[in-house]
């Protein structure tokens, strides 16, 4: 199948190459950006992949048999990288990655598309292909929850004698004789490491996988501690002087300083001066780390609200300073300051955003919890489709709160006016208007959470969220829930949750009842 495809597609390529581009026995000159994004994945990583090492030096004369290479390296990234359960650490990433380092630099590319190959917790545990892999170096025990997880034990002298470039991988994560390693100290990135080289070995020679190991420990994110890239060159060093690589200091440093910017790369999201597309990537995720997301009109509510619940705790302990390596001043002082800069309003302003969408969807979990129990969001919500509406007998949409997607200040559903009250306006914009892309499991506009959020307020927002541990929700927490938020709101939107959910009518009217 793969084979098919690539044929069909290299076809397409060729018939789009220039004339004299090709012939006389000699290979045909790879496509131009418009060319590689018309075709499909697998012959763009082919591509990809060819185009780097060619760069430096491998070619069908130096190497026979680098055509089996390329396809089974692309085989590994698409069928790593293409599965439904990655929804933004998809193949599309490798080609983002990669993207600014194209012509540029080739073992920045080819970190780019190893390095997210293992994604354990997201796909569930590892392909047939990857175990084959990583064969000998993958254990399993018990975590804490009592599920069987993944470890690797660093070895010693021995495991250098007959691994060395386990060995390699192994000193350039930093991880010591008999240390444990675990989905919680860069067990992802490792094994992607570890496949990165093996895959390579045959085509380039140590020094430079060494730099690649160099650049995919890097993009282990989010990471507190101080000095990660002075460690990453002493290491680095001390993996030249054991294994005599035979790098200059200045290669190691120009070594640590593209696992740098490709770290940068990496989360080029967090940085950005545009808040919607800041929150489109955080949304995008949230089907990778929870899924029950993946299932679209059927998740529950309190499935949806722990995505909530945790997206909004990680904003709550991240900081700006902690997102961005740099080593001798790549990327530039400025460019890390602004960066931080957009990361520390970024998290600012999307705690508030997150913020705002768990209440709303705390308070539909507080009703379904006094009603029955926890029960799919189409049944408090309507159908995806109908962008949080109800469908009621006339036909007529009737939304759970109804309230029109204008740039003025919005009504009370009342109609009486509010009062102002402290609020971020770039974030209530976004709920009203809605984020910029669409997603399987959720809708752009988030009206309830617009409503409650102008009506709380930043203040009382923050301090509703952190006086009630609003999950796991239960009926202490439901009632204690309900009586906080202003009362005409939460009645409200009761009376339009029966619209949608038919079978708790009567349930209801009773915490209608109770809270009037």
């Amino acid at each position: 199948f793969y084979l098919f495809c690539f044929l069909e597609d290299i076809l397409y390529i060729m018939t789009k190459v220039e004339p004299g581009s090709a012939g006389d026995g000699a290979s045909a000159a790879p496509p131009n950006r418009e060319q590689a994004d018309a075709v499909s994945y697998f012959p763009r990583l082919v591509l990809e992949l060819d185009h780097s090492l060619k760069q430096l030096g491998v070619t069908t004369e130096t190497h026979k048999d680098v055509l089996e290479h390329l396809e089974r390296m692309a085989c590994l990234i698409h069928e790593s990288m293409g599965g439904a359960s990655r929804n933004y650490h998809s193949v599309q990433h490798v080609f983002d990655l990669a993207r600014p380092f194209e012509g540029k630099d080739p073992i920045a590319v080819l970190s780019a598309m190893f390095h997210d190959l293992v994604y354990y917790h997201v796909d569930g545990g590892l392909s047939d292909l990857q175990q084959d892999i990583l064969k000998g170096i993958v254990t399993y025990r018990e975590d804490e929850s009592g599920i069987l997880a993944p470890v690797f034990e660093a070895g010693g002298s021995a495991v250098a004698e007959d691994d060395p470039l386990l060995c390699i991988v192994t000193s350039m994560f930093g991880y010591t004789v008999g240390q444990e390693v675990t989905l919680k100290n860069g067990l992802n990135e490792f094994f992607s490491a570890v496949i990165a080289l093996r895959q390579l070995e045959p085509l380039l020679p140590i020094p430079i996988l060494a730099q690649i190991a160099c650049c995919i420990e890097a993009t282990i994110p989010f990471r507190a501690t101080k000095n990660l890239t002075e460690n990453l060159y002493e290491r680095l060093s001390e993996v030249n002087e054991t294994f005599s690589l035979g790098l200059t200091d200045q290669e190691i440093i120009l070594a640590v300083q593209r696992a740098a910017l490709l770290a940068n790369a990496d989360i080029d999201n967090m940085g950005t001066d545009d808040l919607s597309w800041f929150l489109d990537n955080a949304w995008s995720l949230l089907p990778e780390s929870d899924k029950g997301l993946r299932r679209q009109n059927l998740y529950s509510v309190q499935q949806f609200q722990v995505a909530i619940f945790k997206l909004y705790a990680f904003y709550s302990f991240l900081q700006p300073n902690v997102i961005f390596p740099q080593f001798k001043n790549v990327p530039d002082h400025e460019t890390i300051a602004k960066r931080e800069a957009n990361a520390a309003y970024n998290l600012n302003a999307g705690r508030k955003y997150v913020g705002a969408r768990l209440l709303s969807i705390s308070l539909l979990s507080a009703a379904v919890e006094l009603t029955g129990g926890d029960a799919p969001m189409a049944l408090v919500v309507g159908d995806m489709a109908n962008c949080y509406g109800m469908v009621p007998s006339d036909g007529k949409r009737k939304v759970v709160c109804n309230i029109k997607n204008s740039g003025k200040r919005f009504k009370r559903c009342t109609g009486q006016s509010l009062e102002p009250l402290k609020y971020d306006p770039d974030v209530l914009h976004i709920l009203k208007q809605g984020r910029r892309s669409e997603t399987v499991f959720d809708v752009r506009q988030s009206p309830v959470a617009a409503y409650f959020y102008e009506i709380v307020g930043d203040a009382e927002l923050e301090s509703i969220l952190s006086e009630i541990k609003v999950y796991p929700m239960t009926k202490d927490v439901a009632w204690t829930l309900l009586r906080r938020l202003p009362r005409t709101a939460v009645l409200e939107t009761l009376q339009n949750l029966k619209v949608s959910a038919i079978t708790r009518v009567e349930k209801i009217a009773e915490i209608t009842k109770k809270l009037s």
